[in-house]
């Protein structure tokens, strides 16, 4: 019975000193810093990682020390020019003063918290002394984000100073209209974006106009001047012509006649005409009596036979008769 009790006592007494072996052992990872507590007050602080001890009286509390990126859910806000926005952004955080931080917030929730709240005042401030139309255009692009550098300094002042937390980064996610009015306000949009359009599609038909009328004028004028110019060569033509055929006329009057006559007769008679004349009529003068003699040219001579020929006629003899 003695040596069992003794066994007892010594399986006992190795299973209390492997416990204190135990937690006496302390592992700190690359990406934490642990402080060392003793009845929740902080004794000691091991930043660096590897194998590390302590009194098994004593516990471990490990802080992340990464950087940590707090995206807390969109909040309402007010513009200088009385929009009201939902507005949405990050925080980028980490470790700083780790006794501060023990003693402010000590955990790593409580820190978001108060970030959250820190952040929302701020930039509440920041966005009411500004319109939305700075917020948004395109032009300036660097106003939004001298805004959100002036912000992040502010919170990371008053988070290192109070809370032992440096903040890195406070950047928006998103900006836009309540949920409640933001089917109104995109209404609103594309109307005035109709009315934009409505303008520049009738300045745009307008200009049309304006360029359809000039061509039609420049159209115009090109026709008239145009036709100036045909007129004006028919007119010389008929002028040539009409010299050509006085010369040809002084040259031999009765030759003339003849041919004229001849034209006559061709633009006159046809198949389809009937013509009741007297045999003395002188518009058969010449089928009646043939071509009269002249000193300068007679029918036969190979002028009037040339000229028959292009006409289609042939001379009358002289002793009466003939047709062409």
């Amino acid at each position: 019975m003695k040596g069992r009790r003794l066994l007892i006592l010594v399986m006992a007494v190795g299973i209390v000193a492997l416990v204190a072996l135990v937690r006496s052992v302390v592992i700190v990872d690359q990406a934490e810093v642990v402080y060392i507590t003793e009845f929740g007050r902080p004794v000691r602080l091991i930043e660096a990682p590897g194998l590390h001890w302590k009194w098994p009286h004593q516990s471990r509390r490990g802080f992340d020390r990464r950087l940590q990126l707090d995206a807390p859910p969109p909040r309402e806000m007010l513009t200088r020019d009385k929009k009201n926005l939902e507005v949405a952004w990050y925080v980028a955080w980490k470790l700083d003063d780790v006794d501060r931080f023990l003693r402010s917030v000590r955990t790593i929730a409580d820190a978001s918290a108060r970030l959250e709240d820190m952040a929302a005042s701020v930039l509440a401030a920041e966005l009411g002394g500004r319109d939305l139309g700075d917020l948004v255009r395109v032009d300036k692009g660097t106003e939004i984000g001298a805004m959100l550098d002036r912000a992040a300094q502010r919170i990371g002042e008053q988070a290192r100073r109070e809370y032992g937390i440096e903040v890195v980064d406070v950047r928006l996610r998103r900006l836009n209209y309540p949920e409640e009015v933001r089917s109104a306000v995109f209404e609103q949009i594309r109307s005035e974006r109709r009315r934009v359009a409505a303008a520049t599609r009738a300045e745009g038909e307008s200009q049309a106009r304006r360029i359809r009328s000039a061509a039609d004028r420049d159209r115009s004028r090109a026709i008239a001047e145009a036709e100036a110019e045909a007129a004006r060569i028919v007119g010389e033509g008929e002028a040539e012509a009409t010299r050509i055929a006085n010369e040809a006329h002084a040259v031999d009057p009765a030759f003339y006649r003849f041919l004229k006559t001849i034209e006559t007769y061709r633009t006159a008679l046809d198949a389809k005409t009937m013509l009741v004349l007297s045999s003395e009529s002188p518009f058969l003068k010449l089928l009646t009596r043939g071509v009269p003699e002249s000193p300068t040219s007679s029918p036969k001579s190979p002028a009037v036979v040339r000229s028959l020929e292009k006409t289609g006629s042939r001379p009358a003899s002289p002793a009466g008769g003939g047709s062409p």
